[in-house]
């Protein structure tokens, strides 16, 4: 199947209305985890179809400072449309900017099937242990990274979570989605609002614990109203 052919269940992009601060204020809250960089038992890095080398250019300060010595990078083929298509693994494309040499003593290990963020938590469980795991930091899209934290807590209950967000590239360069930024432009905006809507279609099928973000729902929710009265 061609990617033109395949379909996202939801809209990476919807249209979305004008947003004030309050709005503004509880989508940051809802959809973005704050950046935590504490020494962990594994780095969980979720597939991304963008920005491989950034990505693996993470990968080596976190190895090269001590904060990990195990890494899990997740990310198989995609297959929805509206990405950049590739016909390698995404996990494999991370990797292909990681010197192996100079890591030969750390354990680095690659998830090649997975197709989505619950997927890339799933088919890493079956191939790596996570019994003597108490902690892990997660390298995520930072406008999914409340998603990313969910999944992993679905399946990882106890163990404590740390994340370091990564930005994303807007139609308008000085505005890089993330936390302080990703109202200042249309696509910001708008790939957010299809993130709340991710969150609460996953979140009600059972792909996460949604009643964690029940609230900041109700508000986003609330103020949507507000707009439509």
């Amino acid at each position: 199947m061609e990617p033109n052919e395949l379909h996202r269940e939801i809209l990476k992009t919807p249209h979305c209305p004008v947003m004030d601060p309050e709005l503004v204020s509880v989508l940051t809250e809802l959809c973005f985890q704050k950046e935590d960089i504490i020494p962990s038992d594994l780095l969980f890095v979720f597939g991304s179809n963008v920005k491989h080398k950034e990505i693996a250019d993470m990968i080596c300060d976190l190895l090269d400072n001590g904060i990990v010595q195990k890494v899990l990078i997740t990310g198989g083929v995609a297959n929805f449309g509206g990405s950049y298509y590739h016909h390698k693994p995404e996990s494999e494309s991370i990797f292909s900017f990681i010197p192996p040499k100079k890591y030969a003593d750390k354990e680095i290990v690659l998830e090649l099937l997975s197709k989505n963020t619950l997927e890339n938590v799933t088919e890493a469980r079956k191939i790596f242990s996570f019994d003597q795991v108490k902690s892990i930091t997660f390298i995520s899209h930072s406008y999914a990274s409340t998603r990313a934290a969910l999944s992993l807590k679905r399946f990882f209950p106890d163990v404590k979570l740390y994340c370091i967000p990564f930005p994303l590239p807007s139609d308008q360069p000085e505005f890089p989605v993330n936390r302080q930024l990703w109202s200042k432009s249309k696509y910001g905006q708008s790939l957010v609002l299809g993130e709340y809507l991710r969150l609460i279609t996953y979140g009600k099928r059972g792909d996460f614990p949604i009643e964690t973000i029940q609230a900041l729902i109700d508000q986003v929710q609330e103020q949507l109203k507000l707009k439509d009265s």
